[in-house]
């Protein structure tokens, strides 16, 4: 079908797909002249609403006529636009503002008149300040540039107003961002070019400018130009116009321009012209079909392949989707469910080209309302885009293929990463606040835990399997803990591969994902024993041993930093191992025993190796590869430190700054804040003092469960070092525990660390009494093991113990012993009054 045909019958659909279009009818103003008409919008307005400026014009105009009363309805009507004290300074500078100034002095211009002058007044000290900013800047007035710049931004300036005074000299921009490492004015020149950010944003998702520039396509060559630049770079916001044009009757005259646009919009419109594909208007389809060929992204097939068979539409839609699929489909099969199912792992792998718009902080969902016929967007974190792409994608192959088990798994661990990356406990089951910041789940949406748990142990598995491979610790989290309560010990170990994984957890870099799966795996009590059954154990003394201690690895060649947050780390409880080299830093931490690195700080300006190698290596590294990472920004570090912080998940950045606070609580705080952001990124919590203790209790009671069954399969006896050791822990309840556990293993050191325990005067009573029961216990099981010394220690507190509850305790643990040489005449004897 020929260009032409396509267009008559692109104009007799006639009807709006996305949104209310937005047609501006500019009708005559009271008292507007034929060269107030005349006013138009010039290239170097930036955002500039063409009503606002035509009212504004009128008043002026009006008012240099002396047509007071006219100029003041126009005024009143311009106030109602509640438009920016900045943005209406650019518009008076535009014309000059003297007559409304006089106008407000005598009293002859009302209220609304007053109210628009003391916003001009503001805009122009913002303006002032941002020109000031900028010119200190440039002649290397710093301190003075600075002064003006953090005035500026506490202002709170329009950011498209802002935007539009920066354009005006290019050079602006551009002094600042050669300024953001510097000492003076570096974090304020950062504020600014935030705030320019967002005017860029704000611009090019506008509706109004969207719709501006869409009727400039039909301008001479040099707008239509610049409208074509201006809606590629709104790309996926234009599209919802974009195709209401094309289905409007009234704007054939633009058609043909738009056609030849729509490939031109390039990767990132791909998300709503796929959903746009599910419209029942088969020509508007038959023109996104084409144009998603020609923008030739795969990430298209899926969708394509549904179109192209879809008995429901119309031959040459259908046709068109086929040609489109061949040119983008290269993985060999046409199945629609297959094709998305490929697609989500492609999300869930984070491919660069399926990445949201990089110069937003967030990614927008697109939905066809099939109702409504009309294509709308939830904007979510930026972190969490592709996780709920890969949800939806494997819905989709559901939808097709309910049977798709490597889709149902994919979406299981979709789903805890999500969960994960918005900082919520995925081992929880309980609503979080957190959920909120995902708009594309309604407010009583079950948690991630809910549908693992439903699915049951196979997808589990499935999914832990792919956490493993890609050291995701959210997704191992969650899947653990699915599997502790669901699958019992036929389905959580055996022969076959799936169930695999849970074992090779034993082995995650990350020591919380090690300790739960050796939980996991301890409290099934398999009976018969499976490849790695040797590592549960040795992972629960792990948990025992270090329920205090935490290890961090800090690599800084400038001593002074170097050591100053190792002084902070220390404070917070970490054992530190620091370095100016990465190597090294590392090296110290394997000699020196430490089981695990919990936290590692780098600075930018490293240089063995160099920063950007530092980080990778970490990555590539399993005892690092999924450990929180703080960055040192240092000065003359810019943009590879955003890169890596954008690349890698994991990673925050940290000011030397921060030492410089006034409280060390303010510095503890907010390098365990940037320490929780960035294990909250990598989905899971930071391995803090409590939860260490958590576990270490945990793991104490698995043990003694372990030992308790008589397990073939585990060796209790191997965790006696640990045990032994977590009887010297400063919390009680551990200590009690551990003795609990320490009971049941059968050999005399075991015993005879219990004895040493309970006899100890350091220890309290409570702790004491609750020993003394432990060693009875392991005299009932094993009989007496203690040397000569011990026992005459035991008879002797039994006997002439002055605590009458731990005498009792004592003389039980002591008959327990059942020894040959029967010491409870001491007993008595030593009870003897004649």
């Amino acid at each position: 079908m020929d260009w032409h045909l396509r267009l008559n019958r692109l104009a007799a659909v006639g009807r709006a797909l996305t949104v209310a279009l937005l047609v501006v009818v500019v009708a005559p103003l009271p008292g507007q002249t034929s060269v107030a008409m005349a006013e138009e919008l010039t290239d170097d307005m930036v955002g500039q609403s063409e009503r606002a400026w035509q009212v504004w014009s009128a008043a002026t105009a009006a008012l240099d006529r002396d047509k007071v009363e006219d100029a003041g309805k126009l005024l009143d009507e311009l106030a109602a636009l509640k438009l920016s004290d900045l943005r209406l300074a650019l518009m008076a500078d535009r014309t000059g503002s003297l007559r409304l100034e006089q106008g407000v002095a005598d009293k002859r211009l009302g209220d609304g008149a007053a109210r628009l002058v003391k916003q001009i007044e503001n805009g122009r000290r913002q303006r002032k300040l941002a020109e000031d900013g900028w010119h200190f800047a440039a002649i290397g007035r710093f301190k003075y540039a600075d002064a003006n710049l953090k005035a500026l931004v506490d202002s709170t300036p329009d950011p498209v107003a802002l935007l539009e005074l920066a354009r005006y000299n290019p050079a602006r921009t551009q002094t600042l961002i050669r300024l953001v490492a510097n000492a003076d004015v570096g974090p304020a020149a950062r504020l600014v070019l935030t705030i320019l950010g967002e005017g860029e944003q704000l611009l090019r998702t506008d509706p109004a400018e969207i719709e501006v520039n869409i009727e400039r396509l039909g301008g001479p060559p040099r707008v239509v130009y610049e409208a074509t630049n201006r809606l590629k770079d709104s790309g996926e916001y234009a599209v919802p116009h974009l195709l209401a044009y094309l289905q409007d009757g009234r704007k054939r005259d633009l058609h043909a321009a738009i056609l030849q646009l729509l490939p031109m919009l390039g990767r990132n419109a791909l998300n709503p012209m796929v959903m746009a594909l599910r419209m029942k208007d088969d020509v508007t389809r038959e023109v996104v079909a084409r144009a998603l060929g020609t923008i030739g992204y795969a990430q298209a097939a899926p969708y394509l392949a549904v179109l192209a068979g879809d008995p429901k539409t119309s031959s040459a839609a259908r046709q068109a989707a086929g040609e489109s699929l061949n040119a983008v489909n290269r993985t060999g099969t046409a199945e629609p469910g297959t094709l998305f199912r490929m697609l989500a792992d492609a999300y869930y792998a984070g491919a660069e080209s399926l990445q949201p718009d990089e110069r937003s902080e967030t990614g927008n969902v697109w939905y066809f309302d099939e109702a409504d016929q009309v294509l709308r967007y939830v904007p979510v974190p930026r972190a969490i885009f592709t996780d709920i792409m890969a949800m939806r994608c494997a819905e989709e192959a559901l939808k097709i293929n309910r049977t798709d088990a490597a889709a149902i798994a994919l979406w299981i661990g979709a789903n805890f990463r999500r969960e994960g990356k918005l900082g919520m406990d995925v081992e929880s089951e309980a609503p979080s606040s957190m959920a909120e910041r995902d708009g594309t789940r309604p407010s009583d949406y079950p948690r991630s835990i809910y549908f693992a748990r439903a699915a049951g142990p196979l997808y589990n598995h499935m999914a832990l399997a792919r956490a493993i491979q890609d050291k995701e610790p959210s997704v191992a989290l969650g899947t653990i803990a699915a599997l502790s309560t669901t699958a019992g010990p036929a389905s959580l170990v055996g022969q076959e591969d799936y169930k695999q994984a849970l074992v090779r957890a034993l082995e995650f870099p990350n020591r919380l994902v090690r300790v739960k799966a050796a939980l996991a795996l301890g409290r099934a009590l398999p009976p018969s024993g499976f490849a790695g059954a040797q590592n549960v154990v040795p992972a629960l003394a792990e948990a025992l041993g270090q329920s205090s201690r935490r290890f961090a690895v800090i690599v800084d060649p400038d001593d002074q930093t170097r050591n100053r947050f190792q002084a902070v780390l220390r404070a917070m409880g970490f054992e530190c191992y620091s370095d100016p080299g990465l190597y090294s830093a590392l090296e110290q931490a394997r000699k020196a025993g430490a089981p695990a690195v919990d936290a590692v700080v780098v600075a930018s300006d490293s240089r063995a190796p160099e920063f950007t190698a530092a980080i990778e290596e970490l990555r590539r590294r399993p005892e690092t590869a999924a450990v929180p990472i703080l960055v040192i920004r240092k000065k003359a570090q810019t943009s590879p430190i955003e890169d890596v912080v954008r690349r890698y998940p994991g990673v925050e950045q940290i000011l030397p700054e921060v030492l410089a606070l006034d409280a060390q609580d303010q510095i503890d705080k907010s390098v365990s804040q940037k320490l929780a952001d960035a294990a909250g990124s990598l989905g899971m919590r930071p391995l803090d003092r409590q939860t260490s203790l958590s576990l270490a209790l945990q793991a104490a009671d698995v043990l003694r469960l372990i030992a308790v069954s008589r397990s073939g399969v585990f060796e209790v006896h191997r965790a006696e070092g640990a045990l032994v050791a977590a009887l010297e822990q400063p919390n009680e309840l551990l200590r009690v525990r551990s003795a609990a556990a320490l009971a049941l293993v059968d050999t005399p050191s075991a015993q005879r660390a219990l004895a040493e325990s309970a006899l100890s005067e350091k220890n309290s009573k409570t702790l004491r009494i609750a020993v003394f029961g432990s060693l009875a216990e392991s005299g009932r099981h094993f009989g007496g093991k203690l040397d000569a010394r011990l026992v005459e220690d035991l008879v002797k507190v039994a006997a002439d113990g002055q605590d009458l509850d731990i005498r009792t305790a004592a003389s039980q643990a002591l008959g327990a012993m059942n020894l040959t040489d029967n010491q409870v005449s001491e007993i008595i004897r030593a009870q003897s009054r004649g």
